[in-house]
């Protein structure tokens, strides 16, 4: 049920009387995702068919990312040069699709990847929150998953998510290893280490 698609899972709870009843994903253990998210399901979030549009699903996703990197209480945001791994020299061309921020900030993260499987549609009235777990960190990436489920009823799910995310230069927008304060502080917050490989 977790790998229904998001058009056969509307179809499934529209186009066959499903309206209302909960898809459920056993399989998908999320006991040892240790941050969650409360969804506010706006207004504006819905489409014409009054549930909620696909696209805002990303949204969601991104404010619960933002959420986990809250969690991970950092004195700061590993952005500056001297938290990086190795310094690189500066002999790459300067990249003009990234434009750094007022701060500074010469490092920090760029999405690489963002997925979603829809399973059941969200429509106003639903109580649901966001859970976020890292389940891989590479050398200059990491791996985010996410699920959206009901806040009482946490086998009914709404649609689960991944996102990889690249440590960057923003000056070249080349990948660079992640910081190790970065790791140390994920590593903490999921309780289990990710051996560099």
């Amino acid at each position: 049920m977790c790998s229904i698609r998001r058009s056969d899972a509307f179809f499934h709870s529209f186009g066959k009387g499903m309206t209302g009843q909960a898809l459920h994903c056993r399989e998908y253990e999320v006991s040892f995702m240790n941050v969650w998210y409360p969804v506010q399901i706006r207004f504006r979030d819905l489409d014409p068919l009054a549930h909620v549009n696909n696209s805002v699903y990303f949204i969601y996703f991104e404010e619960a990312r933002s959420y986990y990197f809250n969690q991970l209480n950092l004195d700061h945001w590993p952005s500056a040069s001297v938290d990086q791994e190795s310094q690189e020299q500066e002999s790459e061309v300067h990249t003009s699709r990234i434009s750094t921020t007022s701060m500074g900030a010469h490092y920090g993260l760029l999405i690489k990847e963002n997925s979603c499987t829809y399973n059941l549609p969200l429509i106003h009235r639903d109580k649901a929150e966001i859970g976020v777990r890292t389940i891989h960190i590479g050398r200059t990436s990491f791996t985010l998953e996410q699920q959206i489920r009901d806040t009482t009823d946490h086998e009914r799910v709404f649609a689960t998510g991944k996102t990889v995310g690249v440590w960057c230069n923003y000056h070249t927008g080349r990948p660079v290893p992640l910081p190790a304060l970065l790791r140390t502080a994920i590593e903490q917050l999921e309780g289990r280490p990710f051996p560099p490989r």
